[in-house]
């Protein structure tokens, strides 16, 4: 399926299921905004690939995520607070540079769950689970009980929030992944990396709060 949609272009990647605030202040995409608004409230956030978010033209990586405005507040000292949540993948057949704003054709992306995904996302769940104890742990904020969604599908949803202190490249190539399995086993080969550091933080603020991360004795 395709459809034409105006592009965000910024320095960050949007994941389905994932909710996006924004503020718009730059008159081109305020230009933008009404265009949604008076549509379908849909736009398109791709991670910029060369450029710069604000001011010049940026040129965006060929695949993002639709993303559909959920609410817009009033305008407070110049710019526009919204908040968008990613819908479905896209990628770009054809950029057109010639409105204010970014516009492309693009192709809307079905999610296949193959067979290998129900693995696929019980491994992801344990790294996720390792780096999530990691974090709280460097935070000072362990808590036991962790609860990850089981469905494949689901998991990557939540996976979003999980994977946002990784870089936006890594995030790129997790959402680039095909089909579910493997955009699973990428996130938790990503995780599995971020942990390993994180783990020498925990391990150097000393033997009692690793042993704490780990349920040990």
């Amino acid at each position: 399926m395709s459809e034409t949609i105006p592009i965000f272009p910024l320095n960050t990647v949007l994941f389905p299921g994932a909710l996006l605030p924004l503020r718009i202040f730059e008159p081109r995409y305020r230009q933008m905004l009404e265009r949604c608004l008076a549509a379908n409230r849909r736009f398109g956030v791709a991670l910029i690939k060369s450029g710069e978010e604000v001011g010049a033209s940026a040129s965006p990586y060929e695949m993002g995520t639709v993303a559909r405005i959920e609410r817009v507040d009033e305008e407070n000292r110049g710019s526009i607070p919204i908040i968008a949540r990613g819908v479905e993948r896209f990628r770009i057949v054809s950029l057109n540079y010639s409105l204010p704003y970014l516009v492309a054709d693009v192709t809307l992306l079905e999610e296949v769950v193959d067979e290998a995904a129900e693995r696929a996302a019980a491994h992801a769940r344990e790294e996720a689970s390792r780096y999530i104890r990691l974090l709280l742990a460097v935070r000072g904020e362990w808590r036991r009980q962790l609860e990850l969604p089981n469905d494949p599908l689901k998991l990557l949803y939540f996976l979003s929030t999980v994977l946002l202190g990784l870089s936006g490249e890594t995030r790129q190539r997790i959402l680039e992944a095909e089909p579910v399995s493997n955009r699973l086993k990428v996130a938790g080969g990503a995780l599995r990396e971020a942990a390993g550091e994180l783990e020498k933080t925990v391990m150097r603020a000393g033997p009692g709060d690793y042993r704490s991360v780990f349920g040990a004795n």
